[in-house]
């Protein structure tokens, strides 16, 4: 990823800041998606109920859940949680949390049965399991990327640990999937060509296929950055299928 404190970084951040955020959020179905997760999660948790946010990263959803005692956890600490673990050893007791968060996680670990063992381990009897698991979507976070998920498989982790499954459901179909994509490609096509990237940090390297890709990238942004990915949200219901879809959103309660 670029560091924030570049030129760059702070240029493309004050683009993004600059659209807004309900029309940002059509443009990445991807976000769309797992924040009506997070919406439906904080209407269904009751005021005071004890939740964590289990590989929470930023905590990008904490203010959804202010009228809770909300509590993270991540494995990496480069940002502030209240402890820091792997997500197949929590150091909870059992039966300590009415309801877990789990978005976007799920993928980056080695043994997924083990978390989902631990999460139905220290939720509450009657607790919530809100996460969200990518279906289709490219390598990332490499190496730490080990699957990626269809329903039958999830069901499958959930039922193993104990779970009732309230819903597994498909976060769009695959007019989302398309619009996702084709707003990733420039990115896709151009960063090997422009940045060198160094223990995880990418710097600005100018190459001569960079020069030569740049300027049809630049032509095409409006259409893959904008127009088509807009396009792509509002076609999405016209998919009834749903089996080509960037994921998956799952509720499930600790019976």
């Amino acid at each position: 990823m670029l560091e924030p404190n570049t030129k760059t970084y702070k240029v493309l951040a004050k683009i993004k800041n600059s659209v807004p955020e309900s029309l940002r959020l059509r443009l990445d179905a991807e976000k769309f998606g797992v924040l009506e997760l997070i919406k439906f999660a904080s209407n269904n948790i009751n005021e005071s109920a004890r939740v964590l946010d289990a590989g929470a990263g930023p905590c990008p959803y904490k203010k959804h859940f202010s009228h809770t005692c909300y509590e993270s956890t991540d494995v990496i600490e480069k940002n502030k949680h209240d402890f820091y673990c792997r997500l197949d050893d929590i150091p909870q007791p059992d039966n300590s949390y009415d309801a877990i968060l789990n978005t976007q996680v799920l993928e980056h670990v080695e043994y997924p049965q083990k978390v989902i063992d631990e999460f139905y381990r220290i939720l509450k009897p009657g607790g919530k399991l809100f996460l969200t698991a990518p279906g289709q979507w490219q390598v990332h976070e490499a190496p730490n990327h080990y699957y990626n998920f269809t329903p039958y498989g999830l069901g499958s982790l959930f039922k193993d640990a104990g779970f009732k499954i309230k819903f597994i459901k498909p976060r769009g179909g695959v007019y989302w999937f398309l619009g996702k994509t084709t707003k990733a490609l420039p990115r896709y096509l151009l960063e090997p060509y422009l940045f060198e990237e160094t223990e995880g940090v990418k710097k600005f390297k100018l190459t001569p296929q960079g020069i030569l890709l740049s300027p049809f990238i630049l032509l095409a942004l409006p259409f893959t950055g904008f127009l088509i990915p807009l396009t792509c949200f509002y076609l999405d219901g016209l998919d009834k299928r749903k089996d080509n879809t960037l994921g998956y959103a799952c509720y499930c309660v600790k019976e």
